[in-house]
C-alpha cells in the first residue's frame, strides 16, 4: 500500500508537470528533492502560471519567484493590456513582472498594433508564402508552375489551406495561422495575421477558401481565343465602348494600357467611367484615339486582350476651279481633292448624270479620278460637275462649273429679274416645290438642282423639311434677294425662316430664323422693277 501511494504521488506530480510545461512556464531546478532523497523545499510547491519555484538557500525553503525566461516558441496572444505576446508563457511572465493580472485576449485587434506591413510588403510576404510551399511540398517537375499556371496555382493553394486548417472545419483563424512555421516578422514587416488584416472581407476573424483564394490571386480567368483581337471601328465625333472579354469568377478589377500606359489612373476627359463591367468609355471620337488598346485583369498582365480602335473620318471634299469660263477648242482641268478615312472613292457627275458612260479621248479621268480633262470643249461642255466622295463614315460633294462661251455671245445682264427667278451673272436661280434648280439660260440646261431633302453645308437641317401632317415634301417660298453676287436670301414664310443659299458652290449653307420680315428685308431688298 506503500508503494502504490508513493506511485500515486510522483503520477500526479507528473501531470502537474506536464500541464504546466504546456504553458511553457514551469521549469523543474534542484530542490524539487532532497538530497537524502526526501522531497525537497520546492516539491509540494506550486506558484502558478509565469513563475517557477527557487530553493532560497538562506533559509532553505522554497519561493515562488517570476520566470526568467521561457522556451522559444512561436504562437502568438493578444493581451488584456492590448499587447502581442510570442507565447502564452511569454504573456504569463510579463504579469508575475509587472505584478498585475494579464489575460487572454481572443481577438485579432493587438495583431496589428504598430503594424507596418504596407500593402507592397504584403504582397511580397504572399509571394514568399506561395514559393515556400511550392519548395516544400510541390514536386519537382512543376517548381514554380504556380507563377504562370492558373490550374498549378489553384493546386498549390487548396494544398496551403489544407495545411493551415487544422482543425478541418473549412476555415482558417488567428490560432491556426499561429502553428505555421518558417515566416516570422524577421523575414518580413508583414506576418501571415496580416492575411486576416487584408483578405477577411466580412470581418468575421476567420478566412474561408474563397478569401483564401483572394488573397492568393486564385482566379479561374478566360478569353476565348476568337476574341484575344477585337477591332471596333467608329465614326469621327461619336462615341464608343470597348468591353474586356476576360471572365471569370471573382475577376479582379480590369486595367487598360495604352502605349504602355495606364488609362485608369490618369483622369482623361474624354476616357473615363470604367465602369462595373470595366469596360473603356470615349466621348467624342477623334483621331487620335485611333491605335491598340488592351485589357487584363489587375495582376494578371499575361491574359490579355487587344482592342484596335479604327476611326473612319467623312469625306471633306473641294473642287477648283469652282468655276471657269473658256472660248471653245482649248482644254479645260476640273479637280477635286477629297480627304476622309479609309480613303473616299471619287466619282463625277455632269448636270447629274455619270460621266463614265460618256468617256472618251476628248474626256477622260486623270490622276486615279480625281480630276476630269476635257480636250477642244464645244458648247456642250458647259455644265456642271459635281465631284462626289463616299467612304463609310459619309458623303460630300462639290460643283466646279465650265462655261463654254463665245466672247461674242456673252448677252445676258449680270442679274436678270423674273417673276418665278433670279438671274445672276450667267446662271438663272428658280424656285420650284421640289427644290431651288440653277439654270445655264443659253443652253437651257439645269446645271443643279437642290433638293428639298439636301442637308445644309455641314448641318443636319433640311432645304426644306417636311411640315407636320404632309406625306410629301415640297417647298414654299416668297420673296429672294442677291447679296453682292454672292449669297441669295430667300423666305420660307411657312418655316418662319431665312434660306441662305451660297451662289458660288452652288449650295444651301445656312438658315436665320425668326426674322421680322417687313422691317428686315427693307433694308436689303432692291426697289421693285415696274
Amino acid at each position: 500500500q506503500v508503494f502504490l501511494a508513493c506511485a500515486l504521488h510522483f503520477a500526479v506530480l507528473s501531470l502537474v508537470r506536464q500541464k504546466c510545461d504546456s504553458f511553457f512556464c514551469v521549469f523543474f531546478p534542484t530542490g524539487f528533492m532532497g538530497h537524502n532523497g526526501y522531497p525537497g523545499p520546492c516539491e509540494h510547491k506550486y506558484c502558478g502560471l509565469g513563475r517557477h519555484c527557487v530553493v532560497n538557500h538562506d533559509t532553505d525553503q522554497g519561493e515562488c519567484k517570476c520566470l526568467d525566461h521561457c522556451k522559444p516558441h512561436y504562437k502568438p496572444v493578444c493581451g488584456s493590456d492590448g499587447k502581442l505576446y510570442q507565447n502564452h508563457c511569454e504573456l504569463h511572465r510579463a504579469s508575475c513582472l509587472r505584478g498585475h493580472r494579464i489575460t487572454i485576449m481572443h481577438s485579432e485587434e493587438c495583431f496589428y498594433k504598430d503594424d507596418n506591413c504596407r500593402l507592397s510588403d504584403y504582397r511580397g510576404l504572399k509571394i514568399k508564402i506561395l514559393d515556400l510551399h511550392d519548395k516544400r511540398y510541390m514536386g519537382s517537375n512543376i517548381h514554380g508552375a504556380h507563377k504562370d499556371n492558373m490550374a498549378a496555382r489553384k493546386q498549390l493553394v487548396d494544398m496551403m489551406f489544407k495545411r493551415f486548417d487544422t482543425d478541418n472545419n473549412g476555415q482558417i483563424d488567428a490560432s491556426e495561422l499561429s502553428q505555421q512555421e518558417g515566416l516570422s516578422k524577421d523575414v518580413s514587416e508583414c506576418t501571415l495575421f496580416d492575411l486576416l488584416k487584408y483578405n477577411d472581407v466580412n470581418d468575421d476573424e476567420h478566412l474561408t477558401k474563397e478569401e483564401f483564394y483572394t488573397a492568393f490571386d486564385v482566379y479561374l480567368l478566360t478569353l476565348p481565343d476568337d476574341q484575344k483581337v477585337s477591332v471596333t471601328t467608329v465614326t469621327v465625333g461619336q462615341s464608343t465602348v470597348l468591353t474586356c472579354a476576360i471572365t471569370g469568377e471573382r475577376r479582379p478589377p480590369i486595367l487598360w494600357k495604352r502605349n504602355h500606359q495606364y488609362l485608369n489612373s490618369l483622369n482623361l476627359e474624354d476616357i473615363n467611367d470604367f465602369g462595373d463591367d470595366g469596360s473603356l468609355y470615349i466621348t467624342k471620337v477623334t483621331t487620335t484615339h485611333m491605335g491598340n488598346y488592351t485589357c487584363h485583369a489587375d495582376g494578371y498582365e499575361k491574359l490579355f486582350q487587344t482592342h484596335t480602335l479604327q476611326v473612319n473620318v467623312p469625306p471633306v471634299i473641294r473642287v477648283y476651279p469652282e468655276s471657269q469660263a473658256r472660248e471653245p477648242g482649248v482644254t479645260a482641268s476640273l479637280r477635286c481633292h477629297a480627304e476622309g478615312i479609309p480613303s473616299p472613292q471619287l466619282a463625277w457627275l455632269k448636270n447629274g448624270m455619270d460621266i463614265t458612260t460618256k468617256l472618251s479621248k476628248q474626256l477622260t479621268l486623270q490622276a486615279n479620278g480625281s480630276e476630269v480633262h476635257i480636250s477642244n470643249v464645244h458648247f456642250e461642255d458647259t455644265g456642271a460637275y459635281t465631284c462626289i466622295a463616299k467612304n463609310e463614315a459619309g458623303v460630300d460633294e462639290d460643283i466646279s462649273s465650265l462655261f463654254v462661251e463665245d466672247s461674242a455671245r456673252k448677252t445676258l445682264a449680270n442679274i436678270l429679274w423674273r417673276e418665278e427667278g433670279l438671274g445672276i451673272g450667267n446662271m438663272f436661280y428658280v424656285f420650284y416645290d421640289d427644290g431651288i434648280k440653277v439654270i445655264q439660260p443659253v443652253a437651257c440646261e439645269i446645271q443643279r438642282h437642290i433638293k428639298p431633302s439636301e442637308k445644309l453645308l455641314a448641318l443636319q437641317e433640311e432645304v426644306c423639311p417636311t411640315s407636320p401632317g404632309e406625306e410629301v415634301q415640297r417647298c414654299v417660298w416668297s420673296s429672294a434677294v442677291n447679296i453682292k453676287d454672292k449669297f441669295i436670301y430667300v423666305t420660307q414664310p411657312t418655316l418662319d425662316r431665312v434660306l441662305i443659299v451660297d451662289i458660288q458652290s452652288q449650295k444651301a449653307v445656312q438658315v436665320v430664323l425668326r426674322l421680322n420680315w417687313k422691317t428686315r428685308f427693307m433694308s436689303i431688298l432692291p426697289t421693285t422693277p415696274q
